[in-house]
Protein backbone atom coordinates (compact mmCIF):
# COMPACT_ATOMS: atom_id res chain seq x y z
CA UNK A 1 0.00 0.00 0.00
CA UNK A 2 1.38 3.18 -1.18
CA UNK A 3 2.11 5.83 1.47
CA UNK A 4 0.04 9.15 1.80
CA UNK A 5 1.61 12.35 1.22
CA UNK A 6 1.86 15.26 3.18
CA UNK A 7 0.11 17.57 0.97
CA UNK A 8 0.63 21.59 1.65
CA UNK A 9 -1.56 22.96 -0.47
CA UNK A 10 -2.12 27.03 -1.52
CA UNK A 11 -5.92 27.60 -2.99
CA UNK A 12 -5.69 31.62 -4.20
CA UNK A 13 -9.48 32.12 -4.52
CA UNK A 14 -12.43 31.34 -2.69
CA UNK A 15 -15.10 31.64 -4.81
CA UNK A 16 -17.14 28.43 -6.33
CA UNK A 17 -14.10 27.11 -8.18
CA UNK A 18 -11.30 27.51 -5.12
CA UNK A 19 -14.31 26.32 -2.47
CA UNK A 20 -15.14 23.61 -4.75
CA UNK A 21 -10.73 22.23 -4.26
CA UNK A 22 -10.95 22.42 -0.63
CA UNK A 23 -14.03 20.08 -0.78
CA UNK A 24 -12.58 17.68 -2.95
CA UNK A 25 -9.38 17.44 -1.01
CA UNK A 26 -11.71 16.80 1.91
CA UNK A 27 -13.64 14.29 0.64
CA UNK A 28 -10.31 12.41 -0.53
CA UNK A 29 -8.94 12.10 2.57
CA UNK A 30 -6.83 15.20 2.44
CA UNK A 31 -8.71 17.60 5.23
CA UNK A 32 -6.28 20.49 6.48
CA UNK A 33 -3.60 20.41 3.75
CA UNK A 34 -4.96 23.38 2.06
CA UNK A 35 -4.89 27.39 2.72
CA UNK A 36 -7.68 29.37 1.07
CA UNK A 37 -6.40 32.70 0.04
CA UNK A 38 -9.64 34.95 -0.24
CA UNK A 39 -9.40 38.85 -0.04
CA UNK A 40 -13.27 38.61 1.46
CA UNK A 41 -14.63 37.35 4.53
CA UNK A 42 -16.78 35.34 3.08
CA UNK A 43 -18.05 33.15 0.40
CA UNK A 44 -20.81 34.81 -2.36
CA UNK A 45 -23.60 33.02 -3.55
CA UNK A 46 -23.55 34.86 -6.48
CA UNK A 47 -26.07 33.21 -8.73
CA UNK A 48 -28.99 34.25 -5.95
CA UNK A 49 -27.81 37.84 -5.95
CA UNK A 50 -30.27 38.94 -7.46
CA UNK A 51 -32.78 38.17 -4.93
CA UNK A 52 -31.53 41.17 -3.16
CA UNK A 53 -33.72 43.12 -5.32
CA UNK A 54 -36.86 41.17 -3.39
CA UNK A 55 -35.32 43.06 -0.01
CA UNK A 56 -33.70 39.88 0.82
CA UNK A 57 -30.67 40.45 2.82
CA UNK A 58 -27.34 39.72 1.71
CA UNK A 59 -26.23 37.52 4.70
CA UNK A 60 -28.48 35.20 3.36
CA UNK A 61 -26.40 34.44 0.21
CA UNK A 62 -23.00 34.79 2.11
CA UNK A 63 -21.40 31.88 4.09
CA UNK A 64 -17.99 33.13 6.48
CA UNK A 65 -14.93 31.04 5.92
CA UNK A 66 -14.35 30.85 9.05
CA UNK A 67 -17.53 28.63 9.09
CA UNK A 68 -16.44 26.68 5.78
CA UNK A 69 -12.97 26.02 6.90
CA UNK A 70 -14.22 24.32 10.06
CA UNK A 71 -16.53 22.22 8.22
CA UNK A 72 -14.56 21.62 5.33
CA UNK A 73 -11.20 21.42 7.31
CA UNK A 74 -8.53 24.18 5.39
CA UNK A 75 -6.91 26.80 7.02
CA UNK A 76 -8.26 30.43 5.72
CA UNK A 77 -5.79 33.72 5.31
CA UNK A 78 -7.79 36.59 4.60
CA UNK A 79 -5.66 38.70 1.64
CA UNK A 80 -5.39 39.70 -1.99
CA UNK A 81 -2.81 37.32 -3.87
CA UNK A 82 -1.83 39.14 -6.86
CA UNK A 83 -2.18 36.17 -9.51
CA UNK A 84 0.12 37.82 -11.93
CA UNK A 85 3.16 38.48 -9.55
CA UNK A 86 2.15 34.86 -8.27
CA UNK A 87 2.61 32.98 -11.56
CA UNK A 88 5.91 34.99 -11.45
CA UNK A 89 7.45 33.98 -8.16
CA UNK A 90 5.32 31.66 -6.48
CA UNK A 91 6.93 30.89 -3.40
CA UNK A 92 8.03 34.82 -2.39
CA UNK A 93 4.08 36.28 -2.98
CA UNK A 94 2.48 33.02 -1.15
CA UNK A 95 5.20 33.41 1.31
CA UNK A 96 5.92 29.89 1.97
CA UNK A 97 6.55 26.89 -0.28
CA UNK A 98 3.61 24.80 -0.90
CA UNK A 99 3.66 21.52 -2.67
CA UNK A 100 0.83 22.89 -4.99
CA UNK A 101 -1.23 26.03 -5.95
CA UNK A 102 -4.34 26.39 -7.20
CA UNK A 103 -5.25 29.60 -9.06
CA UNK A 104 -8.95 29.68 -8.27
CA UNK A 105 -9.51 33.26 -8.53
CA UNK A 106 -12.63 34.83 -10.12
CA UNK A 107 -13.40 37.04 -13.03
CA UNK A 108 -13.82 41.04 -12.43
CA UNK A 109 -15.74 44.16 -13.36
CA UNK A 110 -14.36 46.72 -14.55
CA UNK A 111 -14.25 49.95 -12.36
CA UNK A 112 -18.05 51.26 -12.08
CA UNK A 113 -18.83 54.85 -12.41
CA UNK A 114 -19.67 57.03 -9.00
CA UNK A 115 -22.72 57.54 -7.78
CA UNK A 116 -24.53 53.99 -9.28
CA UNK A 117 -25.77 50.50 -7.77
CA UNK A 118 -22.83 48.03 -7.89
CA UNK A 119 -22.73 44.42 -6.38
CA UNK A 120 -20.87 45.14 -3.34
CA UNK A 121 -23.11 48.86 -2.82
CA UNK A 122 -25.89 46.36 -2.60
CA UNK A 123 -24.25 44.20 0.37
CA UNK A 124 -24.92 47.26 2.41
CA UNK A 125 -28.48 46.02 4.20
CA UNK A 126 -29.49 49.51 4.37
CA UNK A 127 -28.91 50.02 0.85
CA UNK A 128 -31.33 47.19 0.02
CA UNK A 129 -34.19 48.37 2.73
CA UNK A 130 -34.17 52.05 2.13
CA UNK A 131 -33.77 51.91 -2.02
CA UNK A 132 -33.89 48.66 -3.71
CA UNK A 133 -37.17 47.08 -1.82
CA UNK A 134 -38.55 50.08 -1.93
CA UNK A 135 -38.06 50.78 -5.32
CA UNK A 136 -41.46 51.16 -7.10
CA UNK A 137 -42.30 53.25 -9.97
CA UNK A 138 -38.91 54.43 -10.98
CA UNK A 139 -36.58 54.58 -14.05
CA UNK A 140 -33.98 51.84 -13.97
CA UNK A 141 -31.35 51.31 -16.23
CA UNK A 142 -29.09 48.48 -16.00
CA UNK A 143 -25.58 47.94 -17.68
CA UNK A 144 -24.62 44.62 -18.45
CA UNK A 145 -27.05 41.87 -19.86
CA UNK A 146 -25.19 38.96 -18.83
CA UNK A 147 -26.92 36.91 -16.05
CA UNK A 148 -26.94 39.02 -13.59
CA UNK A 149 -27.92 41.87 -15.27
CA UNK A 150 -30.83 40.17 -16.95
CA UNK A 151 -31.70 38.74 -13.73
CA UNK A 152 -32.00 42.02 -11.50
CA UNK A 153 -33.98 43.29 -14.76
CA UNK A 154 -37.03 41.02 -14.33
CA UNK A 155 -36.88 41.80 -10.31
CA UNK A 156 -37.25 45.21 -10.78
CA UNK A 157 -39.71 45.37 -13.76
CA UNK A 158 -41.61 42.84 -11.62
CA UNK A 159 -42.19 45.78 -8.98
CA UNK A 160 -43.64 48.10 -11.33
CA UNK A 161 -40.11 49.68 -12.81
CA UNK A 162 -39.14 51.25 -15.97
CA UNK A 163 -36.24 48.81 -16.95
CA UNK A 164 -33.80 49.81 -19.57
CA UNK A 165 -31.27 46.54 -20.17
CA UNK A 166 -27.87 48.03 -22.07
CA UNK A 167 -25.37 45.40 -23.33
CA UNK A 168 -22.43 46.49 -25.54
CA UNK A 169 -22.58 43.71 -27.70
CA UNK A 170 -25.31 41.70 -30.18
CA UNK A 171 -27.17 39.70 -27.48
CA UNK A 172 -28.51 39.24 -24.24
CA UNK A 173 -26.49 36.30 -22.18
CA UNK A 174 -23.44 36.62 -25.16
CA UNK A 175 -21.12 34.15 -23.53
CA UNK A 176 -23.64 31.29 -24.46
CA UNK A 177 -25.86 30.19 -27.79
CA UNK A 178 -28.03 32.20 -29.70
CA UNK A 179 -30.97 30.11 -28.28
CA UNK A 180 -30.67 31.60 -24.92
CA UNK A 181 -29.89 34.68 -25.31
CA UNK A 182 -32.93 35.02 -27.90
CA UNK A 183 -35.06 33.23 -25.67
CA UNK A 184 -34.33 35.83 -22.89
CA UNK A 185 -34.66 38.79 -25.39
CA UNK A 186 -38.18 37.72 -25.73
CA UNK A 187 -39.41 37.09 -22.60
CA UNK A 188 -37.56 40.76 -21.30
CA UNK A 189 -39.70 43.06 -24.57
CA UNK A 190 -43.08 41.12 -22.83
CA UNK A 191 -41.98 42.39 -19.23
CA UNK A 192 -42.04 45.74 -20.60
CA UNK A 193 -38.17 45.71 -20.40
CA UNK A 194 -36.68 48.05 -23.15
CA UNK A 195 -33.06 46.53 -24.07
CA UNK A 196 -30.49 48.41 -26.16
CA UNK A 197 -27.93 45.63 -27.67
CA UNK A 198 -24.58 47.07 -29.01
CA UNK A 199 -24.26 50.05 -26.99
CA UNK A 200 -22.11 51.47 -24.54
CA UNK A 201 -22.86 53.43 -21.32
CA UNK A 202 -19.79 56.29 -21.49
CA UNK A 203 -20.98 58.60 -19.05
CA UNK A 204 -23.10 58.62 -15.65
CA UNK A 205 -24.02 61.61 -14.43
CA UNK A 206 -26.47 63.43 -12.05
CA UNK A 207 -29.29 60.98 -13.06
CA UNK A 208 -28.92 61.31 -16.85
CA UNK A 209 -27.01 58.42 -18.38
CA UNK A 210 -25.31 58.82 -21.86
CA UNK A 211 -24.80 55.83 -24.04
CA UNK A 212 -23.77 55.14 -27.75
CA UNK A 213 -24.33 52.69 -30.58
CA UNK A 214 -21.88 53.07 -33.49
CA UNK A 215 -21.00 56.92 -34.38
CA UNK A 216 -24.56 57.71 -32.50
CA UNK A 217 -24.58 58.85 -28.99
CA UNK A 218 -27.83 59.84 -26.59
CA UNK A 219 -28.96 60.31 -22.95
CA UNK A 220 -31.64 58.90 -20.82
CA UNK A 221 -32.48 60.00 -17.35
CA UNK A 222 -32.45 56.96 -14.37
CA UNK A 223 -33.00 57.17 -11.00
CA UNK A 224 -31.02 54.72 -10.60
CA UNK A 225 -28.51 53.00 -12.24
CA UNK A 226 -27.15 49.50 -11.86
CA UNK A 227 -23.11 48.58 -13.03
CA UNK A 228 -22.81 44.50 -13.49
CA UNK A 229 -21.31 45.12 -17.28
CA UNK A 230 -20.17 41.57 -17.09
CA UNK A 231 -16.90 39.91 -16.08
CA UNK A 232 -13.55 39.57 -17.21
CA UNK A 233 -10.47 37.27 -16.06
CA UNK A 234 -7.47 38.60 -14.90
CA UNK A 235 -5.29 37.16 -16.43
CA UNK A 236 -6.66 34.20 -18.56
CA UNK A 237 -4.89 31.15 -17.35
CA UNK A 238 -4.26 28.18 -20.12
CA UNK A 239 -3.81 24.71 -18.53
CA UNK A 240 -3.29 21.00 -20.02
CA UNK A 241 -6.26 18.51 -19.93
CA UNK A 242 -5.64 17.78 -16.21
CA UNK A 243 -6.27 21.32 -15.09
CA UNK A 244 -1.90 21.99 -14.81
CA UNK A 245 -0.34 25.09 -15.90
CA UNK A 246 2.78 25.54 -17.69
CA UNK A 247 5.55 27.12 -15.30
CA UNK A 248 8.80 27.26 -15.15
CA UNK A 249 8.56 28.84 -11.35
CA UNK A 250 6.73 25.86 -9.19
CA UNK A 251 6.21 22.45 -10.72
CA UNK A 252 2.68 22.09 -9.55
CA UNK A 253 0.33 24.97 -10.59
CA UNK A 254 -3.24 24.51 -11.46
CA UNK A 255 -6.09 26.61 -12.03
CA UNK A 256 -10.10 26.46 -12.22
CA UNK A 257 -12.46 28.67 -12.44
CA UNK A 258 -13.41 31.70 -14.56
CA UNK A 259 -9.20 32.29 -14.66
CA UNK A 260 -8.69 29.22 -16.18
CA UNK A 261 -9.04 27.73 -20.29
CA UNK A 262 -8.97 24.00 -19.90
CA UNK A 263 -7.59 22.47 -23.74
CA UNK A 264 -9.55 19.01 -24.25
CA UNK A 265 -13.64 17.73 -24.05
CA UNK A 266 -14.34 19.92 -20.99
CA UNK A 267 -16.70 22.94 -20.99
CA UNK A 268 -14.86 26.26 -20.04
CA UNK A 269 -18.20 27.97 -19.85
CA UNK A 270 -17.83 31.26 -17.13
CA UNK A 271 -20.71 29.77 -14.98
CA UNK A 272 -20.97 28.12 -11.42
CA UNK A 273 -21.43 24.80 -12.31
CA UNK A 274 -18.65 23.93 -14.50
CA UNK A 275 -16.45 26.13 -11.92
CA UNK A 276 -17.72 23.60 -9.00
CA UNK A 277 -16.46 20.97 -11.53
CA UNK A 278 -13.24 22.30 -12.28
CA UNK A 279 -12.72 22.63 -8.46
CA UNK A 280 -13.16 19.15 -8.24
CA UNK A 281 -11.15 17.97 -10.91
CA UNK A 282 -8.10 20.02 -10.27
CA UNK A 283 -7.94 19.06 -6.33
CA UNK A 284 -7.95 15.20 -7.63
CA UNK A 285 -5.62 16.35 -10.10
CA UNK A 286 -3.10 17.60 -7.00
CA UNK A 287 -3.45 14.30 -5.63
CA UNK A 288 -3.04 12.82 -8.64
CA UNK A 289 0.62 14.48 -9.07
CA UNK A 290 1.85 13.38 -5.52
CA UNK A 291 0.90 10.29 -5.46
CA UNK A 292 2.83 10.11 -8.71
CA UNK A 293 -0.28 8.58 -10.60
CA UNK A 294 -1.72 9.38 -14.04
CA UNK A 295 -3.25 13.06 -14.20
CA UNK A 296 -7.24 12.80 -15.33
CA UNK A 297 -8.51 14.68 -17.96
CA UNK A 298 -11.31 17.36 -17.98
CA UNK A 299 -14.14 15.63 -19.68
CA UNK A 300 -17.41 17.94 -17.85
CA UNK A 301 -19.87 18.48 -19.91
CA UNK A 302 -22.54 21.02 -19.02
CA UNK A 303 -26.07 19.24 -18.08
CA UNK A 304 -27.77 22.47 -18.24
CA UNK A 305 -27.93 26.30 -17.26
CA UNK A 306 -30.63 28.56 -15.73
CA UNK A 307 -31.42 32.20 -15.30
CA UNK A 308 -34.19 33.81 -13.36
CA UNK A 309 -36.14 35.99 -15.43
CA UNK A 310 -38.23 37.29 -12.00
CA UNK A 311 -40.22 35.32 -9.18
CA UNK A 312 -41.99 33.40 -11.53
CA UNK A 313 -40.24 32.15 -14.51
CA UNK A 314 -36.68 31.20 -15.72
CA UNK A 315 -35.15 30.42 -18.93
CA UNK A 316 -32.38 27.69 -19.65
CA UNK A 317 -31.44 25.04 -21.17
CA UNK A 318 -30.93 21.26 -20.87
CA UNK A 319 -28.29 18.73 -22.35
CA UNK A 320 -27.96 21.47 -25.13
CA UNK A 321 -27.87 24.79 -25.35
CA UNK A 322 -29.51 25.31 -28.69
CA UNK A 323 -32.89 23.97 -27.05
CA UNK A 324 -33.37 26.72 -24.55
CA UNK A 325 -37.09 27.10 -23.12
CA UNK A 326 -38.79 29.40 -20.62
CA UNK A 327 -41.82 29.04 -18.20
CA UNK A 328 -42.36 27.12 -14.91
CA UNK A 329 -40.34 24.34 -15.73
CA UNK A 330 -37.68 26.27 -16.45
CA UNK A 331 -38.13 28.13 -12.76
CA UNK A 332 -38.28 24.84 -10.68
CA UNK A 333 -34.89 23.63 -12.43
CA UNK A 334 -33.19 27.24 -11.63
CA UNK A 335 -34.58 26.62 -8.03
CA UNK A 336 -33.74 23.20 -7.73
CA UNK A 337 -29.50 24.23 -9.30
CA UNK A 338 -30.26 26.41 -6.30
CA UNK A 339 -30.96 24.29 -3.80
CA UNK A 340 -27.96 21.98 -4.98
CA UNK A 341 -25.80 24.11 -4.26
CA UNK A 342 -27.16 25.01 -0.61
CA UNK A 343 -26.77 21.39 -0.08
CA UNK A 344 -23.15 21.32 -0.93
CA UNK A 345 -21.94 23.89 1.36
CA UNK A 346 -24.10 22.13 4.00
CA UNK A 347 -21.67 19.10 3.19
CA UNK A 348 -23.77 16.96 0.99
CA UNK A 349 -22.06 15.05 -1.63
CA UNK A 350 -24.42 16.36 -4.20
CA UNK A 351 -22.10 16.82 -6.96
CA UNK A 352 -20.65 13.54 -7.84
Amino acid sequence: MSQKPQLKIAIVGGGYAGLAAAIELKAQGFGGSATVFDARSFHQKITQWHKLARGERAATYELPFALLSRRFHFNFSQRRVDVVKLLADPERELRGKFSAIIIAQGSHSPPAPTGVWTLDALRDDAIVQTEVQNTTGKVITIVGGGPTGVQFAFEFAARGNRVTLYEARDRLLPTFDYSLGQTAEAEARSAGIEIRLNTEITQVEHETVTSRSGATESSQRADHVLFVPGVRSTPSITCDVSGRVESNQHPNIFAAGDSSYFSGRGLNTKSAQAAVRKGQHVARSVIAAAMQRPLPEYTYGELGYFVSLGPNNAVGYLLSQKTAFSGRAALMLKEATERQYNLYLAGLPVYP
